[in-house]
């Protein structure tokens, strides 16, 4: 496909049968009843501590729906959620062989409206025009899929620049049931109901928005230094003040408790860091 920019990171999860919408609204964040009038949204599946185990965009689709997170937490997620569904009238299944995610930049032309006509293309961009397509995997996906990823690392660069900037995180396997959804802002994104009711880990989001305060939020920061999420985030003493969650180049978004005298933080190199917070 021309145009377009492979996701390889990311996989999918359907849930699909008589009882998905009513189970999975017990284990997610968002409002499934209130989806986005494309019927997309954003969403996290917490543990009973509330900390989330993956975040990831849903889609409502044909008797279920489909989630795309991030590859490493498709096996942990499914794992997760088989023990809680067993009487329900509902399938889980791991479509990542079936689907695969790609993005694009800019306005939709015609070519490329054409190219992703039988995909699902979601308006992403929360600063610009930016989609996401999840595609049905080609038969000739070895041809087509890993040479247009290796010839397109600068645009793949920019999608995750934009993703920064954009403030989005998407948890992965060294960051997974580190965070409560707040910490990620993912109520600025729509991705919590304060409304709809029980889920897991619903009791301890709640009492964060309603009586608590937060104390390790969402900064972003720029770094010489090689970082991947999971990256610790020292104080001057050397005690860890938090972690890096997001990298793109030599930018990065980072959970941290900092107090005015930790605004001058360091990464284990050494090296200096300025956080500013994301509100």
């Amino acid at each position: 496909m021309k145009n377009v920019i492979p996701l390889p990171d990311f996989g999918f999860l359907s849930i699909t049968g008589r009882d998905a919408l009513k189970f999975l609204q017990g284990y997610t964040t968002c409002d499934l009843e209130h989806l986005a009038s494309d019927g997309s949204g954003l969403g996290a599946t917490c543990n009973i501590q509330g900390r989330m185990l993956s975040n990831y965009r849903i889609v409502a689709i044909e008797q279920g729906f489909l989630l795309r997170m991030h590859r490493s937490l498709i096996a942990p997620t499914l794992s997760f959620l088989k023990k809680y569904i067993v009487f329900s009238k509902a399938t889980l299944k791991d479509e990542s062989a079936e689907y695969h995610c790609m993005g694009s930049l800019g306005e939709l032309n015609q070519d490329l409206k054409q190219q992703t006509n039988h995909c699902i293309t979601l308006q992403v961009g929360a600063a610009g025009p930016r989609y996401e397509h999840w595609c049905r995997s080609p038969s000739t996906l070895d041809d087509i899929f890993l040479p247009d990823f290796e010839t397109n690392a600068a645009l793949f660069d920019q999608w995750r620049t934009a993703e920064l900037n954009d403030g989005y995180v998407w948890l992965e396997e060294a960051t997974s049931e580190e965070f409560i959804p707040q910490m990620l802002n993912l109520q600025h994104f729509g991705g919590i109901s304060f409304t709809k009711g029980c889920y897991l880990g619903q009791e301890i989001v709640a009492r964060m928005q309603y009586r608590g305060v937060l104390k390790r939020r969402l900064h972003r920061g720029q770094c010489d230094t090689p970082v991947k999420p999971g990256t610790p985030i020292l104080a001057a003493t050397g005690g860890n003040l938090g972690q890096i969650v997001a990298v793109a180049g030599d930018q990065f978004l980072a959970v941290a408790q900092l107090s005015d005298d930790d605004t001058h933080c360091q990464l284990e190199s050494g090296e200096k860091l300025l956080l500013s917070l994301i509100v």
